[in-house]
């Protein structure tokens, strides 16, 4: 699951009162991918994350771990269907595990006047397509 971290203690952390951090983790066998729909809010700025166990971002250089309103792929219906696993489904806004079997993830939201929850489900890598349509 992604469920909201408590605004409260963002904002005593130093956090910006204008951004909604949703965090959660995941733990993949290899033949298991991570879907993940929203419906992206109006908002200045979004993003989807990939990061280790101590929240430090996945090689991005080198892989995509990361996706936001100007890089993923919408929907006709104005949702996105992000996909975490360790290796390409062939389906569109997939992110890379890096090789990592577990890590953390985070969705946030800059400037929005709703804050969606993202739904988070396991599947079978080998049902991706299938889920995708």
């Amino acid at each position: 699951t992604l469920p909201r971290f408590d605004p409260d203690k963002a904002l005593a952390a130093g956090g910006d009162p204008n951004i909604a951090y949703y965090h959660g983790w995941f733990e993949l066998a290899d033949d298991e991918a991570l879907v993940v729909d929203v419906t992206p809010p109006e908002c200045d700025f979004w993003n989807f994350q990939l990061a280790n166990y101590w929240m430090e971002s996945l090689d991005y250089r080198f892989h995509q771990v990361h996706l936001n309103q100007g890089t993923a792929r919408y929907r006709p219906d104005g949702t996105v269907r992000m996909v975490v696993a360790k290796s390409d489904p062939g389906v569109p806004n997939w992110l890379d595990t890096c090789g990592h079997s577990h890590g953390t993830m985070c969705v946030r939201w800059v400037g929005a006047s709703e804050f969606p929850v993202p739904r988070a489900t396991v599947v079978k890598l080998s049902e991706v397509s299938e889920v995708e349509a």
